[in-house]
């Protein structure tokens, strides 16, 4: 299987590795300061976080909305990029500083192996899918840099091939971390409870 242009493509793997960063540096800095900040939000938004809590429904509605939830989220991502490639941005930043804060919260009242148990099954799949949409989106927003600065650009042709790694990569690995999210994340859950 050959990848498509836009993976093989330099300024691509410049944006995976900007997107991996801005997590990363994000993550660090939710987990040193975002603690109080995730759990003011989690007073504020308790009530309404309740009633959307998917608790009670049967395990495949679970795994459809976890999985319809991300893919849409992803697919924005990679469309959003055109629009100079900020949304992109600011939603991983935005996303590593809140798990990172939700992670340094949680830990602090269950303990680390309750949050590597909640986080790391669905999370070693899930994270570099959707940094790859953010790099995806990134690379879109290069495109519409140039396009505005009257330069060469291929924004339809990027999309296009941005649409295939969507069907081919992103989907597919979205699928498979909310099959773990649903029925194995809870089983490791379960077992730090016990132990």
């Amino acid at each position: 299987m050959q990848l498509p242009q836009i993976i093989r493509q330099k300024v691509f793997i410049r944006n995976l590795i900007l997107a991996t960063s801005i997590f990363f540096v994000s993550l660090v800095l939710g987990t040193l300061i975002g603690q109080n900040i995730v759990e003011e939000l989690m007073r504020q938004f308790g009530g309404v976080l309740e009633t959307l809590a998917p608790t009670g429904y049967p395990s495949i509605l679970l795994f459809l909305g976890i999985f319809i939830n991300n893919a849409i989220k992803a697919l924005g991502l990679v469309f959003l990029g055109i629009l100079l490639g900020l949304p992109p941005l600011l939603v991983i930043g935005l996303n590593g500083f809140i798990l990172g804060g939700f992670g340094s919260a949680l830990e602090s009242v269950k303990g680390w192996r309750y949050v590597i148990a909640s986080f790391v099954p669905h999370g070693v799949i899930e994270i570099p899918v959707i940094l790859l949409a953010t790099a995806l989106g990134l690379t879109v927003g290069m495109e519409s840099l140039k396009w505005l600065a009257r330069r060469e650009s291929r924004v339809k042709l990027q999309l296009s091939d941005c649409l295939k790694v969507y069907l081919r990569w992103i989907l597919p690995g979205l699928a498979v971390a909310a099959i773990v999210e649903v029925f194995v994340t809870p089983l490791l859950i379960g077992l730090v409870n016990v132990g």
